[in-house]
């Protein structure tokens, strides 16, 4: 009877450790899933500023539109000033032009063939947040005036429950409430919440 009272109590012992074990470790695996989950996001996030930049620098606006977004980046193109030679100190980049010291020169090159170089997915996913199961990023964008000058901002964003949802507990453990966000529609800002 003294022996199977030690197995059953060791065996007890062995679930009761597994369990400790498994509660301790919990959090550290969720931690893992939410820093890969957040790196991809974030590295989305990012390539939207980029694209967003280039269509400011194009259209002196941001778009609303993450459609927009994606045919902007397919099919219209930047310019490229090609600088041949250098100013003086002792004058202005519009004089050493005048005098034909400095020539500069504009090209137009495609959009695709400047951004996102080094995207790992085809560009048509990019309004489509990462373990998002087809959610869409969501975008805004508009004008605030800061003294007597309008200045274009955009803000893109994602909640918590759109990358997060699938996780048991994520509620428990995910301590980033407000979400990812690239942007901002109060400040004439574009970094990310992250930074």
């Amino acid at each position: 009877m003294k022996t199977v009272i030690q197995i059953a109590l060791t065996i007890v012992i062995l679930v009761l450790v597994y369990f400790v074990y498994d509660s301790v470790m919990e959090p550290v695996r969720f931690r893992q899933v939410t820093q890969e989950r957040e790196a991809e996001i974030i590295q989305r996030l990012r390539d939207i500023r980029e694209v967003q930049r280039a269509h400011r620098s194009r259209h002196q606006r941001f778009t609303g539109d993450l459609d927009s977004l994606v045919m902007f980046y397919n099919t219209d193109s930047l310019p490229l000033v090609r600088a041949i030679g250098s100013v003086p100190d002792t004058l202005t980049e519009s004089e050493a032009v005048r005098l034909g010291i400095v020539e500069r020169d504009t090209i137009w090159i495609a959009a695709k063939d400047s951004l996102l170089r080094r995207a790992r997915y085809p560009i048509d996913s990019l309004p489509y947040v990462p373990f998002g199961r087809g959610e869409r990023f969501e975008l805004e964008s508009g004008t605030i005036e800061r003294g007597l000058v309008k200045l274009p901002v955009f803000e893109a964003s994602v909640k918590p429950i759109v990358y997060m949802g699938d996780l048991d507990n994520w509620r428990v453990y995910y301590t980033r409430e407000e979400g990812l966000r690239v942007g901002s529609m109060q400040e004439a800002i574009l970094d990310g919440n992250w930074e």
